[in-house]
């Protein structure tokens, strides 16, 4: 499982100064550690994420690595033109020398839609306009579509990616989604324990590998967790629970039904889990149920263990949630790289486990 950094680069401050060049520092270092894969979330209008053009970080990245993935956790397909996103990605595959790794989703805060002037009762449908179109252009010297939302007419991509394909990750985070896209025959999934608990979502995973086995896809599945490794769960908690209440006020603040408004057709599931999840934020809680990871190294490696053989084979880890200091994230960084990455990293020989 290759293990990788997760950025939605909250900024609180709204010193973005100060957050991007913390990013890069942080990503510079964590490829010297070892580290195999940086992911980014876009996001509009709030301090909630401040990376409204995913693709503009990924390509500084790509000048200051060599090695690491870049990966799109995710590329909101419906804020822009497809056309457009392909032409993006294509120039930061060449960038990058083809580390490429595209993650698509159509988006869930409605502040992001109605700021916009995107409706979200159809964004399934562009979405899916929007994701054949992407991988018309990536794949075809030149490309026509006549869709309800979007039509073309021979076009022909200036530049193309470099990869041959493109590995094209899929957002998941409900059952239904993963239902949907075992129907399409998807290579690529990306989740995160959100909508689903941990051991609901391996489940998923696993049954979903299992379908798509069956039909002759062998999947790529990629996981994004919020994390913080320490010397007992009880100091990764307190290491993170100012953090963690900040970061869970503003999501939960921003799904849609959060204010008590019906949610669109498509989205009642976030309205459920933010009525589940109204009142204080108990970081405990989250931890025992799986929707983080805030352990010693011995238990992470454990845990992480699981995942791997659910089926996932890489994985993002979120050190920097809810503005976290620079310092803190660099520290947490370091002693994973130390003490969990090397269970996950190939070897010719085993590892002994801590404590044995």
């Amino acid at each position: 499982m290759k293990c990788g950094l997760f950025y939605v680069l909250e900024c609180v401050d709204g010193q973005y100064d100060r957050a991007y060049k913390e990013m890069l520092e942080q990503i510079q270092y964590a490829e010297e550690l070892g580290f195999g894969s940086v992911w980014l979330a876009e996001h509009h209008f709030t301090d909630y994420g401040s990376m409204p053009s995913p693709q503009v970080a990924a390509a500084a990245i790509s000048q200051i690595t060599k090695t690491m993935d870049i990966g799109m956790g995710i590329s909101i397909l419906n804020f822009d033109n497809p056309v457009r996103i392909a032409e993006d990605f294509a120039m930061v595959d060449i960038l990058s020398n083809g580390r490429l790794k595209f993650g698509a989703g159509r988006g869930y805060q409605p502040i992001e839609f109605k700021k916009l002037g995107i409706p979200m009762e159809n964004s399934r449908e562009v979405f899916w306009e929007a994701v054949d179109i992407i991988q018309g252009l990536w794949a075809n010297d030149t490309f026509s579509y006549q869709g309800k939302h979007f039509q073309l007419d021979d076009v022909k991509l200036t530049p193309k990616p470099v990869q041959e394909r493109v590995p094209f990750y899929y957002a998941c985070i409900s059952p239904e989604t993963f239902d949907y896209m075992v129907e399409r025959g998807a290579q690529e999934f990306m989740c995160t324990p959100t909508l689903m608990v941990m051991d609901e979502l391996l489940q998923y995973i696993k049954s979903t590998r299992d379908r798509l086995l069956l039909k002759g896809v062998n999947p790529k599945i990629h996981m994004n967790l919020q994390m913080n490794i320490a010397d007992s769960p009880e100091q990764a908690i307190k290491n993170v629970e100012k953090e963690m209440e900040m970061y869970f006020d503003r999501v939960l603040a921003l799904v849609p039904g959060a204010r008590g408004e019906k949610a669109a057709k498509g989205y009642e599931r976030f309205a459920e889990v933010a009525e589940q999840m109204s009142g204080p934020v108990d970081v405990g809680m989250l931890n025992d149920a799986g929707i983080v990871l805030l352990e010693n190294s011995k238990a992470a490696v454990d845990k992480l263990e699981l995942v791997e053989q659910a089926g996932v084979d890489s994985l993002s880890c979120w050190f920097r949630m809810g503005g976290m200091e620079h310092r803190k994230v660099m520290k947490t960084m370091k002693l994973f790289a130390e003490e969990v990455l090397p269970y996950f990293r190939p070897t010719s020989a085993p590892v002994q486990k801590i404590g044995q």
